[in-house]
């Protein structure tokens, strides 16, 4: 009897001096924090170099500024940001987004997508992609496609983003539009997005045609 109680309590003393590891040190970070400005991880306090797993928690305050290196791909957040990270199957991460705005740059193959507001946002092929995302309102995004075509989809509608263009998109509009050319809904469906080209980085010509966007154009009072 003695004999038991004494290994009971060797076993407890162990554990109090040797605690378990927590679960996430037996999986592999998602990435490594390579810029924290008035950042944090979770509750605490972000710095470079801090592993990041599964689950955690990014968001930075007013004037901050952090980086993430997950892989071979980059995510920078912007000031007022918010987000979850979640690892894809294959090696991907996985971007929920509930404030701010973000940037992210993947490689060929690289697998990375940002979903906020229903919607979500992701490389349309194995390319070498960088796009800037930013939550404006509830109903509304701005999407820069910086290098690559991004692939947009929101509930059953979806299209390819060309590069080289800013997009502003409302979501859930009052006034359901013509299915501009290129989305994945049947001919003569109506879409409750709004899609306006609000800035180019090459010649635009051909990229407002493609998306048929005539109702943006010519309307003097777009959504907000």
């Amino acid at each position: 009897m003695c004999f038991r109680r004494f290994c009971l309590i060797s076993i407890a003393l162990f554990a109090l001096v040797f605690p378990a590891p927590p679960i996430c040190a037996s999986q592999p970070p998602l990435g490594i924090l390579t810029l924290a400005t008035h950042a944090k991880l979770d509750e605490s306090a972000a710095f470079p170099g801090l592993s990041v797993y599964d689950g955690e928690r990014l968001s930075t305050e007013a004037g901050g500024r952090l980086s993430l290196r997950a892989g071979h791909s980059e995510i920078t957040l912007g000031e007022k940001t918010e987000i979850e990270l979640i690892r894809l199957d294959g090696g991907g991460v996985h971007v929920d987004m509930e404030a701010g705005s973000i940037q992210f740059s993947s490689p060929e193959k690289g697998i990375i997508e940002v979903h906020t507001a229903d919607a979500i946002v992701r490389p349309a092929g194995d390319q070498p992609t960088q796009a800037a995302i930013a939550l404006l309102s509830p109903k509304a995004l701005q999407i820069t496609a910086e290098h690559g075509t991004l692939h947009f989809s929101y509930r059953d509608e979806e299209r390819n983003l060309p590069e080289g263009q800013t997009y502003r998109v409302y979501l859930d509009t009052d006034d359901p539009q013509p299915m501009p050319a290129g989305g994945a809904q049947t001919a003569g469906s109506t879409s409750k997005l709004t899609y306006f080209i609000v800035g180019a980085e090459t010649s635009g010509a051909a990229g407002v045609a493609a998306w048929g966007v005539d109702h943006a154009l010519h309307s003097s009072n777009p959504p907000h």
